[in-house]
């Protein structure tokens, strides 16, 4: 199994207590927030882990997200999902 990174959408409209709630059963299953969206959360997760996130019932879908590298805005994605890992690192080692 592997890493990859998922555009995982909200069932219905944004709330923060649905989306802090999907950001826990990510991290329980060693997963990622890399960004949050109102429609949804850019996360990183085993692949393996699809249908247990799926599952969630705070979650529509699952769908798997590539970036082109030569993309408008790629580098500034690619610098928002390292800081967002960073900081969730961080908060790990220090449990």
């Amino acid at each position: 199994m592997a890493m990859q990174m998922y555009m995982v959408a909200f069932n219905g409209d944004y709330s923060q207590d649905i989306s802090r709630d999907i950001q826990h059963h990510l991290r329980k299953c060693n997963g990622f927030t890399l960004m949050v969206m109102k429609t949804g959360i850019i996360a990183a997760f085993d692949d393996g882990m699809v249908p247990v996130i799926q599952s969630h019932p705070g979650v529509k879908l699952v769908g798997g997200v590539t970036l082109s590298p030569q993309g408008y805005a790629a580098d500034r994605l690619q610098r928002i999902f390292a800081e967002n890992l960073a900081k969730q690192l961080e908060v790990k080692a220090a449990e």
